[in-house]
C-alpha cells in the first residue's frame, strides 16, 4: 500500500524550523539507496553543504533508472515526488504538467530517500489511460522541471559536449512537444546538429532558453551530441561501494549533508 503522505503537500513549517537540506523528519521507509546512488548525490553536493542542485538529482536518477522520493520546498510548501524512472512515471499531489506550482522557478530540494513502495505493476507508462491515482508520465514532469524550474545552464552532462542534435524516441511519447520558438529549435536540431552558440542567435532564443531547452530533450532522452549518445547507461564503480546500510543514519535512508563552513564539530 502507498502512503497517503506522499501523495500531500505540507507546510514548510510543519517540517521543524529551519529544516535544511539533509534535516528532513523520520523516514517514511526503511529501504536503503544503493552505494552507487549515495556516491552520486554526495558527487552533486555543494561544498558548503547546501542541496544539490533538483534538476542535476532528477538526471542522476533517470540515469541510475533507481526510483527517488523527493522532498521539493516550493514556496513555503514542501511537495513529494517520486519518481519511477523504470516505468516512466511519478507519483506526486498534482500533474507538474498540467498544473505546476507557483515559483517554480523557486524549487529547492529538502531530502532525497527511497520510495516507500514500489512502482504500480502495470508495465510500461506511455499515457495517462488506467493510470493509478495521482500518478502521472514522467515526460510532463521533466519538461515543467526544466523549462520552468531553478535552473537555468547546462546540466553537467551536457558540458563540453556540443555540438548537439535530436533524435525521435519512444522513450516518453506523451511528453509535451515545444512550440513557437522552441519547437523551431527542435526541428532545426533534428535536420542538423548546432552548437549552444548557434543555437542562442536563433530567432526567440536566448542562453537561459536554449539552456534550459537542451537540458529538458536530455533528459527526455531526445538530445544526442554529434557524434553518439550523450552518457546514457554509463556504469562507473562507486567510491562507496564497500558501504553497509547500518552505517548511515537511520540506515542510509537520506543522504546525510556535508558539514557547513564554520559549523561546530
Amino acid at each position: 500500500m502507498q502512503d497517503p503522505g506522499d501523495t500531500v503537500p505540507r507546510p514548510l513549517f510543519d517540517s521543524g524550523p529551519g529544516m535544511d537540506w539533509g534535516e528532513a523528519s523520520a523516514p517514511r521507509t526503511m529501504a536503503v539507496l544503493s552505494p552507487t546512488m549515495i556516491d552520486a548525490l554526495r558527487h552533486l553536493t555543494p561544498a558548503d553543504g547546501e542541496a544539490p542542485d533538483l534538476l542535476e538529482v532528477v538526471a542522476c536518477c533517470l540515469r541510475l533508472r533507481e526510483p527517488l522520493l523527493l522532498s521539493v520546498i516550493v514556496g513555503g510548501w514542501v511537495w513529494p515526488l517520486t519518481l519511477y524512472p523504470g516505468t516512466s512515471m511519478y507519483r506526486a499531489p498534482v500533474d507538474w504538467r498540467k498544473a505546476p506550482p507557483a515559483r517554480l522557478w523557486t524549487a529547492r530540494l529538502l531530502a532525497c530517500e527511497p520510495p516507500a513502495a514500489d512502482a504500480p505493476a502495470l508495465g510500461r507508462v506511455d499515457s495517462e489511460r488506467q493510470l493509478p491515482p495521482c500518478h502521472y508520465p514522467l515526460g510532463g514532469l521533466l519538461w515543467s522541471l526544466a523549462l520552468l524550474g531553478p535552473r537555468q545552464g547546462l546540466l553537467g552532462a551536457l558540458a563540453g559536449q556540443e555540438p548537439f542534435r535530436v533524435i525521435e524516441t519512444e522513450r516518453h511519447p506523451d511528453a509535451t512537444r515545444p512550440t513557437g520558438a522552441l519547437g523551431s529549435v527542435v526541428a532545426r536540431l533534428a535536420a542538423a546538429p548546432a552548437s549552444i552558440a548557434e543555437i542562442c542567435r536563433w530567432p526567440g532564443m536566448d542562453p537561459t532558453r536554449a539552456a534550459r531547452l537542451l537540458n529538458g530533450l536530455y533528459l527526455q532522452g531526445r538530445l544526442v551530441a554529434d557524434d553518439g549518445p550523450l552518457d546514457p547507461d554509463d556504469e562507473h564503480p562507486s567510491a562507496w561501494s564497500d558501504t553497509v546500510p547500518s552505517r548511515w543514519p537511520m540506515q542510509g535512508t537520506c543522504v546525510p549533508p556535508r558539514p557547513r563552513r564554520g559549523s561546530a564539530r
